[in-house]
């Protein structure tokens, strides 16, 4: 049986959420041929390096391209539309259709059942985010064969929602925790002194986001306080797609010795920045919850002036201080981020546990490649399921 993984993005930030599952599938199941397929070099890459952390695996690594004269205008509509992600599916059908199952941590890939007719492929779905922000599509979980969640979190937002059913998913845990347990056991040092470091992560969707509203104000306030230092490490989207977003960066936030700014690099996906800081300041990103593998102080913008203290989609508020104003707030709450994180700390933990699931005896990575195996065991006519597809 051919089970492919596929990686459709310009940046490899969803690399990390499924390739372990791909690694341990082969070595665990030496009954599935896995392709990895990446259509960019970055994503390539970081599979590669990830693959070093599971010796023996019997992946291969493919790369997808579009039709040769798409890369002509890329540049120009990337801006605007992630449309490449749409041709690297029609371009590439012959390999789709060799294939018995498809997994990804994304939903572009359901057009190859809807649009291009790959009825039979099994497509299996893996979430490359565990936050709370109210999904605009979250109704296309119902057009996968099968979902692995990382919590019972999502378990039971998507039952309330009706897109989810017995024997459709399995709860797994966090593979991406188990590759930055790996690569990162220290934690990383970015500034040449002993402020204190505060990452900035505001997400893309501007209509629930602080970037348009306070994303300058958050940078002049660090430019004119230099006793913190600051990661600018938004959403690789925010950037990816400016000319959208209305995203730009004025020349005076260059070169500024207590500011680092990435706006998609690979450092962006690995958690090297919420590993490296003190303080998280964002606003919806499910990047929060990474930032909480190590419990510490959090601060969100409320730009949109929300009433959130009762709304579900902003549960990761209760995890640290929320301000609604710039200029007038940031500052005394950075001030006492510290001395009031232990009220904090208890809903932080709770908030942690119900989005991961864990286990001591194995990882989310082998759990997650046992549960694809025994649920394509089960639709190809086996009777053999493992106690993950009866939760």
């Amino acid at each position: 049986m051919r089970i492919g993984f596929l990686f459709n993005h310009y940046s490899p930030h969803q690399v990390p959420h499924a390739t372990p599952y791909a690694y341990e599938l082969s070595r665990r199941h030496p009954e599935f041929e896995v392709i990895i397929a990446a259509s960019t070099e970055a994503e390539a890459d970081m599979a590669r390096s990830i693959g070093e952390l599971y010796p023996g695996h019997r992946c291969t690594l493919l790369r997808l391209h579009p039709a040769w004269w798409y890369p002509l205008i890329d540049p120009v509509v990337s801006k605007f539309t992630f449309e490449r992600k749409k041709r690297i599916l029609k371009d590439n059908l012959d390999f789709f259709r060799s294939l018995d199952a498809l997994v990804a941590p994304e939903r572009h890939c359901r057009r190859l059942r809807t649009q291009y007719g790959l009825r039979d492929l099994k497509l299996i779905h893996t979430r490359h985010g565990a936050g709370d922000r109210e999904g605009t599509r979250d109704e296309h979980v119902t057009l996968f064969d099968f979902v692995l969640l990382p919590g019972q979190k999502y378990v039971d937002r998507f039952i309330k929602e009706g897109h989810l059913c017995a024997g459709r998913y399995a709860v797994i845990g966090w593979p991406k925790f188990d590759v930055v347990r790996a690569l990162k056991p220290k934690r990383p040092r970015l500034f040449h002194n002993a402020n204190p470091v505060v990452v900035y992560n505001p997400h893309f969707d501007q209509k629930v986001a602080s970037w348009a509203r306070m994303g300058h104000a958050v940078l002049d306030f660090f430019v004119a306080n230099p006793h913190y230092n600051l990661i600018f490490a938004p959403h690789v989207v925010l950037f990816a797609r400016r000319w959208r977003h209305g995203t730009w960066l004025p020349r005076r936030y260059k070169g500024v010795p207590n500011i680092l700014i990435d706006t998609g690099s690979p450092a962006s996906a690995d958690m090297t920045y919420t590993l490296a800081a003190d303080i998280y300041l964002g606003d919806v990103s499910s990047q929060v919850y990474e930032f909480l593998l190590d419990p510490k102080p959090c601060i969100f913008l409320n730009a949109h002036r929300v009433t959130w203290e009762h709304n579900p989609y902003y549960a990761h508020w209760h995890f640290g201080q929320v301000i609604d104003d710039v200029s007038h707030g940031l500052g005394p709450a950075l001030e006492v981020a510290s001395e009031t994180h232990p009220q904090f700390l208890p809903k932080q933990r709770a908030g942690f546990a119900y989005t991961f699931h864990e286990e001591p005896d194995s990882t989310a990575a082998q759990r997650g490649a046992d549960a694809i195996a025994d649920f394509l065991a089960a639709v190809m006519g086996h009777n053999s399921m493992s106690p993950l597809l009866r939760l």
